[in-house]
């Protein structure tokens, strides 16, 4: 494609009665403290046209996206909300690499993401499920780095970012190598894996998106156990967001929404949340570390240590919903995800064998919480 240097340089939009704003890191970019995952945007092709525009109109200047979402047509939903109103907005593109990416191939996922959302250029382009094995593949001569590095010289990308879901230990690695810029990591109040990370890189000046802050729906359900825990008599999403954002090294809240509802519910709460007044960071982690107590060392860390399972459950994830069903009061939420297992990793396979239990480094009684699992469902 032709290149024409775009002005990089532009404001970010800013709608101070409806939205609050953040600090993206070192960029000197004031980015919306609600951002919008586009992962989950409906067929409704009008829907999402009209989602994406009021998000816009409400404040929202991050727009999360992808070509492969949606089945490959996550971008094609966006685009029509972007009509007229790309100034000022950031729209991020992102694409994974493997051992064959070049930076050619990469420069032109690039461009065609570009030419589908109708824009001249990023101000923020992702390496997508990207990890620390991944890293030799970016920094390689002729790799991914070199077509970031040459698209920024021509003015289609402005800050390079990543996403993905390694341990924690190794996204900091990576954010001190001093190559990104911005950094995208799931984070919310059943889930502070990367805690650590997230305060490395607010010493390091790098931007951090909390994806999945409501846990992809989780928290959408109702938890008297942590509203008692953080002393919030709040609806579970609102206080979720709250958590999310009373966290000062967190940038922005990614929400995935399809709905006007959820938009609006949303934005209500951003804009009504004031960290400067309400509970401090540390008094509701200290709330939410107090439950994990009350569990003690019975708690999966998602080793994967007692995987595979020979009757092909999914051990991990199975004692993530026990988890959140014994810790956090999350029993709804844990029925329902229950219920969506796919047969083939479904607790209905497990005949007990204890071969788990042998492999877990934690000493779990895994045969027992899946007895507890079974009567639950």
């Amino acid at each position: 494609m032709a290149v024409t240097r775009p002005a990089n340089s532009e404001a970010l939009i800013q709608n101070d009665e409806l939205m609050r704003y953040r600090s993206l890191g070192r960029t000197g970019l004031r980015v919306s403290a609600l951002s919008f995952g586009c992962m989950r945007l409906s067929e409704d092709m009008g829907l999402n046209e009209q989602v994406i525009s009021t998000a816009i109109d409400n404040g929202v200047n991050y727009f999360e996206s992808t070509r492969g979402y949606c089945g490959g047509q996550c971008q094609q939903r966006v685009a029509p909300g972007l009509v007229g109103k790309t100034r000022g907005v950031i729209v991020s593109g992102k694409a994974g690499i493997n051992p064959d990416t070049t930076a050619f191939s990469f420069r032109k996922e690039i461009e065609l993401q570009l030419e589908i959302l109708g824009l001249t250029h990023f101000k923020f382009f992702q390496v997508g499920w990207f990890g620390w094995n991944r890293a030799s593949h970016l920094l390689k001569r002729g790799g991914v780095l070199d077509a970031l590095r040459q698209a920024q010289d021509d003015g289609l990308v402005q800050y390079i970012g990543f996403t993905g879901h390694d341990k924690p230990e190794n996204f900091t690695k990576l954010i001190e190598t001093g190559v990104f810029d911005t950094l995208t990591v799931p984070y919310n109040m059943i889930n502070r894996a990367y805690e650590p990370t997230i305060a490395r890189a607010g010493e390091l000046g790098v931007g951090v998106v909390a994806m999945c802050p409501v846990a992809g729906g989780v928290l959408a359900c109702e938890s008297d156990t942590l509203k008692e825990a953080l002393q919030m008599d709040l609806p579970t999403t609102e206080m979720a967001l709250r958590f999310v954002l009373s966290n000062p090294n967190v940038s922005t809240a990614c929400s995935g929404m399809s709905t006007m509802e959820q938009l609006a519910q949303n934005v209500k709460t951003v804009n009504a949340f004031d960290p400067d007044e309400a509970a401090g960071f540390e008094e509701l982690c200290e709330g939410l570390d107090r439950l994990r107590e009350t569990f003690g060392d019975r708690i999966c860390t998602a080793c994967r240590y007692c995987q595979p399972c020979p009757k092909g459950v999914d051990i991990p994830r199975h004692l993530e919903l026990y988890r959140n069903w014994q810790v956090f009061g999350l029993e709804d939420a844990a029925r329902e995800r229950l219920k969506g297992m796919p047969a083939e990793k479904s607790l209905k396979n497990c005949d007990a064998c204890g071969l788990c239990e042998e492999k877990c480094p934690n000493d779990l009684e895994i045969r027992a919480a899946f007895e507890e699992l079974k009567r639950l469902g």
